[in-house]
């Protein structure tokens, strides 16, 4: 590995850990009650040092939202590029907003409640674009895959893909946090486990553009 890779790779690993104690703190106590100070006592980094990766605490957010990001458009690509069958590869794409739901919670709630529209992107940091690039590809991504749908006669005609990803989005990540919340309670309401409510859900939802339910 050469002196600049090097150097890189150690960076790469203190931003990290930089984020992990920050993504730990927001979670704890809060984002707006977090300062740098908080994370910077969690992490065992210096302020200056802090400051030498990232711009602020809001910088230091965006990169967790970015990070999610980049590994949920790649689940997403890896669910599809399988070529499995429809449902089967939705499925899979309902496990993985699961997942990032799960594993980033702060880039998962900044995500569902951004309006990109506020945006002048004149003044954004190159983080941010490449957050707004991310969904946009994601996005992109998902209509695409209902389209092949439509084409290949799995899904209805008159769908319209890139409403329907609007749609299925907000549907699914809707239904993860219902059970998130309250998914002991319909548990043992229905008994059914979390999962089948889970599958019982996502099934409701594709059949609303399936031509031959599930």
């Amino acid at each position: 590995m050469g002196r600049e890779n090097k150097k890189e790779a150690v960076a790469a690993l203190h931003r990290e850990q930089i984020m992990k104690a920050a993504e730990r703190l927001f979670s704890e106590k809060g984002y707006a009650q977090t300062t740098i100070e908080d994370i910077s006592k969690a992490s065992d980094y210096s302020r200056r040092t802090i400051y030498a990766y990232y711009e602020s605490k809001d910088d230091i957010l965006n990169h967790i939202i970015e990070k999610g990001l980049v590994e949920l458009k790649q689940d997403i690509k890896n669910a599809i590029d399988r070529n499995e069958d429809f449902v089967v590869v939705y499925r899979e794409i309902c496990m993985a907003i699961s997942k990032f739901q799960m594993e980033y919670p702060h880039s998962s709630e900044n995500v569902n409640s951004v309006n990109s529209a506020d945006f002048n992107l004149d003044n954004l940091s190159d983080t941010v674009k490449h957050i707004l690039l991310l969904g946009t590809e994601i996005n992109t991504i998902l209509a695409a895959f209902i389209e092949a749908g439509k084409e290949n006669g799995i899904v209805r005609q008159e769908t319209v893909p890139m409403l329907t990803v609007y749609v299925l989005w907000s549907s699914i990540t809707a239904l993860l946090t219902l059970v998130r919340t309250k998914g002991k309670f319909i548990s043992n309401q229905f008994s059914l486990s979390e999962n089948e409510f889970l599958d019982y859900g996502f099934k409701q939802l594709i059949n609303s553009i399936l031509e031959v339910r599930i």
